[in-house]
This record gives structure tokens, C-alpha cells and sequence, in this order.
């Protein structure tokens, strides 16, 4: 089935037997060696503290072609992917597999080393960047001077790579201690033709308290729609940016993704509740997996009921639950996909 028609049954239908993800997630490590004082999975743990669990490249390249039957599209991410030992090896063969689209997330500060590799692999190449203010961002990084010198240094090489077909997207995470900073981050991905994506910290899944009522915070997305609506290259829908802003509740449809830890380890119901239901090299037949999942309770309670009626859905109204940027995302774009639409066509009046 075709990302269209997959669309199609995640608005229409979406029963409980069957599992078609838009897109997966593969994380092929969860090393860093960074100490980014935001860093969290959805259970609040940092990457860094996660036992790393990284596989050789022959049984990551094995997990990735199970992936390819489900999904066109690709994200792979980490911890910091660029940290795996093989990782030149999968990026390499990587094309093989013939991902409609592959996304590529990491720090940056070992781009340097893999540029050939990449610029043959990915459509999008995604670099974290959260303040230009050196001294600050050398302490968050945890890696002593010099650290955002030279990803910044990375950055340019790749923008300037000859042979790159890959796009570029500054993501900037929003902190109570850098939302000054983002205006900064902001100019600099737009004077270099950037695209800028940028979500609010999240302890687990849900947004600090400081964070959800700064004055600042508001602001800024405030400003970012403005921008969107100017037709600059902000990531998501004004919509999305207004549902970031506000922390608004939605309706989740966890099922339009696929997560896989970097053993093949199947994410159930989504990334963010990190519940197991098998390894994707076991349990080739997501539909199965689905079904197996929803007969043994593989989910926590109130999950796929309507918060609001009490009725049984396959997905689930996030309110005070989760603030996840993907989980919204896929939200927005199922429940009301003529936002981008509209965007697009407000850019060209």
C-alpha cells in the first residue's frame, strides 16, 4: 500500500488489525557522548544513560530492510547516530534499500567524517542547534571548548558540498534558558536557506511547567507564525506552531509511525509510551504484532479511548498526556490536512 492510500485508511478507518505506517523510526544508537541538559526519552531518561544496545552494520542494514516493507520513508536518529561504529557502512548501502525518503538527525560535530557518505544517502539532514552563544552551548555539549566552533564549521562544509542532494533543517529545541537565543538561531538558518524546526523541551513527554507559562516562549512561536505566514522556511503547519504554542490537546494516531530501538525492538503504541511488542526480525507481519499487542494488554490504561465520550478508538485524545512534535504532527496532518495546504497557498497571494 502506497503512502496514499495509507493516508486514506489512517483518516477513514484505521481498525485495530492492521499497522501502515507513513513513516518509521529507526534509531541506530543510543550513544552520545554529548550531556544536552534537555535530553529525555519518553520516560525522562536521557539517551546518554540508556544502555546502548547498538547492533554491526550487516544486522542494522537486516532491521532497516524490514522497515522498507513497511515504510517509503526513513528516519534514522539516536542518541547520536553518527557515533555507531558501522555507521559509514549503513549509510553506504544504504540506497539499496530504496527509501522514498531518508531523514538523518545528529549534533553535527562529526559530520566532517561522513559528508560522502551522507550526501549519497539522505534527502534531509537534520542538525541540532539550540544558541550561537559559545560559551553556553560548549557547556551544554559537555565536550569542553570548541564544540559549537566546530559544528558550525560542519554545517557550512555541508551546505557547501558539492555533491549533496540533501536539504538542510536547523532543529533548535526550546528551553526556559535559551529562548532569547532562538531569534539568533533563527537569523542564522534563514540567511543561509535553512529550514527551521523548533520544539519545546520535554521532561518525558510533557513540557516543564516553567516552559508551558514563559511569557517568552509564546513570543517566539508567535513570532514563528508570523514567519510562516510571510512564507519563510519554518518547519510544520501554522496550525502545528500554533498547537505548539499553546500546548494544545489532540488526537493521536500513533500508528501512522513505526519505532525501532537499535535491536529491532518494536515500539508499542508509540515511541513515547516505550512499551516492546517483539523485534521486527522475529515479527515481520506488523498486523500481527497490532492485533497480538491489543489481545495481551500491551497498553497502558485509557489508551484507545475517546477521553471525552468513553468510546473505544485507535487512537487516543492526548490531552495532558503528551506534547510529543511527532505525535502532533501526524495528528494535524490526518485530522486536518488542509492546514499545509493553506499555508501554501496564503505564501503565494
Amino acid at each position: 500500500m502506497n503512502s496514499f492510500f495509507k493516508y486514506l485508511y489512517h483518516r477513514c478507518v484505521d481498525g485495530e488489525s492492521r499497522w501502515y505506517p507513513l513513516l518509521a523510526i529507526y534509531y541506530l544508537t543510543y550513544r552520545c557522548t554529548f550531556r544536552c541538559p534537555y535530553c529525555s526519552n519518553g520516560a525522562n531518561q536521557p539517551y546518554h544513560r540508556l544502555p546502548v544496545k547498538a547492533v554491526d552494520a550487516a544486522t542494522a542494514l537486516e532491521i532497516l530492510r524490514r522497515i522498507r516493507r513497511h515504510s517509503e520513508h526513513l528516519v534514522i536518529t539516536g542518541g547520536e547516530p553518527l557515533e555507531h561504529a558501522d555507521v559509514g557502512e549503513v549509510l553506504r548501502r544504504l540506497p539499496a534499500l530504496k527509501f522514498k525518503t531518508v531523514a538523518f538527525t545528529t549534533n553535527g560535530h562529526d559530520l566532517d567524517r561522513h559528508l560522502p557518505e551522507i550526501a549519497a544517502a539522505i534527502d534531509t539532514l537534520v542538525v541540532s542547534l539550540d544558541t550561537l552563544e559559545v560559551r553556553k552551548a560548549d557547556a551544554w555539549f559537555g565536550q569542553g571548548d570548541g564544540a559549537l566552533t566546530k559544528i558550525l564549521t560542519n554545517i557550512e562544509a555541508a551546505a557547501a558540498y558539492r555533491h549533496r542532494r540533501y536539504e538542510i533543517v536547523i532543529s533548535a529545541v526550546a528551553t526556559p534558558n535559551n529562548i532569547p537565543d532562538l531569534h539568533a538561531v533563527h537569523r542564522y538558518a534563514q540567511e543561509r536557506g535553512f529550514q527551521l524546526a523548533v520544539c519545546p523541551e520535554l521532561q518525558g513527554v510533557k513540557a516543564p511547567e516553567r516552559l508551558r507559562h514563559h511569557p517568552d516562549y509564546k513570543a517566539f512561536f508567535n513570532f514563528l507564525v508570523d514567519e510562516k505566514k510571510r512564507g519563510q522556511a519554518i518547519f510544520g503547519s501554522t496550525l502545528y506552531l500554533e498547537h505548539m504554542r499553546d500546548f494544545r490537546a489532540f488526537r493521536c494516531h500513533p500508528f501512522a509511525m513505526l519505532a525501532v530501538d537499535p535491536r529491532g525492538e518494536i515500539f508499542f503504541p508509540c515511541l513515547e509510551i516505550g512499551q516492546m511488542a517483539g523485534n521486527i526480525l522475529d515479527h515481520d507481519d506488523l498486523h500481527a504484532v497490532r492485533r497480538a499487542a491489543h489481545k495481551n494488554r500491551v497498553l497502558p490504561a485509557g489508551f484507545g479511548t475517546d477521553n471525552d465520550t468513553g468510546s473505544p478508538n485507535s487512537g487516543t485524545d492526548c490531552r495532558a498526556s503528551c506534547h510529543s512534535a511527532c505525535a502532533l504532527g501526524f495528528s494535524l496532518a490526518i485530522e486536518h490536512p488542509w492546514s499545509a495546504a493553506a499555508d501554501t497557498l496564503r505564501s503565494r497571494i
